[in-house]
């Protein structure tokens, strides 16, 4: 345990493990006759094609050199290493759509002539997207222009790998969005739909049926009347365990601490200082985006209107076009910000008082008390002491009431109307669906609204500020001892001031979790390692801005699992469907009567009336949506009390009155229009998804790279 923290404090134990993994490694080879040789397993397969690691990789390789020499076409400079990183995250889902599609395109004869290709990246027909991603022919609103194009294409074709970044990475961008266009296109075009659908389609919606009812429903059905043991679930389980909704992947449960990384005033300075020199150029710069391109760590290009710091906001408020603001901190980065655009919009601040529905139920009550409320406060009482005890809107009465600088689109309206209306120090009360509001108006003003242009650097922990964590995080795990339960892990976490994180049921595909972010395939290779058991603590993980220290609770195998060990939801699942088979059954043994009236005063029911009950919208009332009632209620003869009817939410007897039928018209275009247009509204999606389980489509890095080959 912690042998990482170990190996940092005795140097000689490094030159130790190093050498015993360099043997190990060697003999290993040469005693397995493999000759060093690794069976590699697929990270991926598309239409019977399985794509190893290695292949991945060379597809990476040629991504990124088209893509670097994309960069010095636009910037003049090489694309950054961290892109290639990227890539390598997010090439394959796009490589395997491409694929899957392309079979497609080959079996039909689908491409796209130079002429098509010509008119898609500087003809009539230009995705304007394609140049407006890179700053490229676009006017003074920043949006694509024809004219620009026209203009400047033949002078940006001079320059070196222009041609190269037009034909390869506009041009295939374009062609592969308008094959896949024309191949929707022919599916939207092929949809039909016949006579007799729309036929069907044309009953399900005109046909009605009224009838009266009796609804038993399936919580009505008490523990002591039916139940579902234990037993009952585990041999229910054991007898379906094979089907595939209970297969069961790779899983793993963990709780964890963190120890935030807060940079030292060092590191503060050193990204600082990065920008300090940057201001002036940045504001003389000709072209934005290739400053930001050359400049900034995060390379946002977003030039949309900027939310800033509270602390800076007197700098906001005076800033002009054209004037660069900054460096200023904005969380983990400080930045610059050259202001594109200068408009204002009406902002207030008040603070108020809720007396809310949900605890002042008497209205009368309410309103006298927010009345003396009010008389209060024009005779100068205490605002803050009056939140404190009146006040049920508990996000609002840690600031003593107060809501800063919001804008007339952020409450409700009727709290709009006294903020923006009413003078300022005036008190009034305004009646939401909350309850009533006590107001008192603090300011008004017009607020600052800027389009900016950003650069920003990045504040990086030293090695020096992170070791300081890690040290924390290395006494920590020292303290925990050798056999560490649960419980002395939550202890010990407790008394030294952390908090506990659960992370419950991480399966080995999940390709996230917020709290790690990008680290969280880092988190997930150590669960998931065949030298992680049960019971085990992580050494110190030191990540972005933080040092984790984790325990493995549980971890489950993939395929079938024994009931032990079966997830408790999955367990609750067959419990409630037996739950309600049983309750079903029970039900219907108990609605037997010659009438309506009968089996509802047998059971303590009423006779409820369902109208206009269609097919389409098989809604009755009282129950909810029951397709099996309304489909019957359209095969039971007039005035017969129906056997009982098993529905989604309890059993049904009913007796149906009268059943209304439309006769088809002999023209359904209409319908036939109607039907087709909803056909193909996602008939996209629906190409998609039919196309990948063709293809047998997977994506397995997650798995390959947590489990290895």
């Amino acid at each position: 345990m912690a042998a990482i923290g170990e190996i940092r404090k005795r140097s000689w134990l490094l030159v130790v493990v190093i050498v015993i993994g360099m043997l190990a490694f060697i003999l290993g080879d040469t005693f397995s006759g493999r000759g060093g040789s690794i069976e590699e397993s697929a990270v991926a397969t598309v239409n019977g094609k399985e794509i190893k690691s290695s292949e991945y990789q060379k597809m990476i390789d040629a991504e990124y050199n088209k893509t670097d020499r994309a960069y010095k076409a636009l910037y003049g400079q090489p694309a950054p290493s961290s892109l290639r990183q990227q890539l390598s995250d997010n090439y394959m889902s796009q490589y395997l759509t491409v694929a899957m599609f392309q079979a497609e395109y080959d079996k039909l004869g689908l491409s796209i002539s130079r002429d098509e290709f010509n008119d898609l990246v500087q003809g009539q027909n230009v995705d304007p997207s394609l140049y407006e991603q890179y700053g490229l022919f676009v006017g003074p609103d920043r949006k694509f222009s024809n004219d620009s194009l026209r203009k400047l294409m033949p002078l940006a074709m001079q320059r070196p790998d222009f041609p190269f970044f037009i034909e390869k990475v506009v041009g295939e961008q374009a062609e592969k969005s308008k094959l896949q266009q024309k191949y929707l296109n022919m599916i939207n075009k092929g949809l039909y739909v016949t006579y007799f659908e729309a036929k069907k389609d044309f009953e399900a919606n005109g046909n009605t049926s009224n009838f009266n009812y009796v609804f038993a429903p399936y919580a009505s059905v008490t523990s002591e009347q039916v139940s579902v043991s234990d037993d009952e679930v585990k041999a229910y389980y054991n007898e379906h365990k094979n089907e595939k909704k209970y297969e069961q992947e790779d899983k793993v449960s963990f709780q964890y601490v963190e120890m935030p990384i807060q940079p030292s005033v060092e590191d503060l300075d050193i990204a600082r200082q990065y920008l300090m020199p940057r201001v002036e150029l940045f504001k003389n710069a000709d072209n934005d985006t290739t400053f930001i391109n050359q400049n900034s760590d995060s390379k946002n290009y977003d030039f949309g209107v900027a939310k800033f710091p509270s602390d800076i906001d007197s700098i906001v408020q005076r800033a002009e076009k054209g004037d660069v603001i900054g460096p200023y901190r904005d969380g983990d980065f400080y930045k610059i910000s050259k202001v594109l655009d200068n408009s204002s919009k009406k902002e207030a601040e008040v603070r108020h008082i809720l007396l809310g529905d949900d605890k002042y139920t008497d209205k009368a009550a309410q309103q006298r008390t927010a009345d003396s409320i009010t008389r209060l406060l024009k005779a100068g009482g205490d605002f803050g002491a009056l939140v404190a005890q009146f006040s049920t809107d508990l996000g609002s009465v840690p600031n003593g009431g107060k809501y800063s600088w919001f804008d007339e689109k952020q409450m409700v309206a009727e709290f709009t109307e006294v903020s923006f209306k009413k003078p300022i120090n005036s008190f009034s009360q305004a009646k939401t669906r909350f309850g009533i509001h006590i107001i008192e108006v603090l300011g008004r003003r017009d607020s600052k609204q800027l389009k900016v242009a950003t650069v920003d650097s990045e504040i990086i922990r030293s090695k020096e500020t992170i070791a300081l964590v890690q040290d924390q995080a290395i006494e920590f795990i020292g303290g925990l001892g050798k056999e560490v339960s649960d419980s002395s892990f939550r202890s010990k976490a407790t008394s030294a001031g952390l908090q506990i994180n659960p992370a419950n049921g991480i399966l080995v595909t999940q390709k996230e979790l917020p709290a790690f972010g990008s680290n969280f395939m880092q988190m997930k290779k150590w669960a998931f390692s065949k030298n992680t058991d049960q019971g085990d603590i992580s050494d110190d993980l030191v990540f972005e801005n933080k040092v984790v220290v984790a325990q493995l609770t549980s971890k489950t195998a993939a395929g079938v699992v024994s009931f032990d060990v079966l997830p408790n939801n999955i367990k609750e699942d067959i419990r409630f469907e037996l739950l309600n088979k049983k309750r079903a059954e029970y039900l219907k043994g108990k609605m037997a009567g010659s009438s309506l009236e009968e089996i509802a005063k047998t059971n303590s029911l009423e006779v409820r009336s369902a109208s206009n009950v269609t097919l389409a919208n098989p809604t009755v009332e009282a129950a909810g949506n029951e397709p099996a009632v309304a489909g019957s209620s359209f095969g039971t003869p007039l005035n017969t009390v129906s056997k009982p009817i098993e529905g989604e939410n309890g059993v049904f007897v009913i007796n149906v009155t009268s059943v209304n039928t439309l006769p088809a018209p002999e023209n359904l275009d209409q319908q036939k229009e109607a039907a087709r247009n909803q056909l193909r509204s996602n008939a996209s999606d629906r190409a998609y998804n039919a196309l990948k389980k063709a293809s047998n489509m997977e994506d397995n890095r997650d798995k390959v790279n947590v489990l290895g080959n």
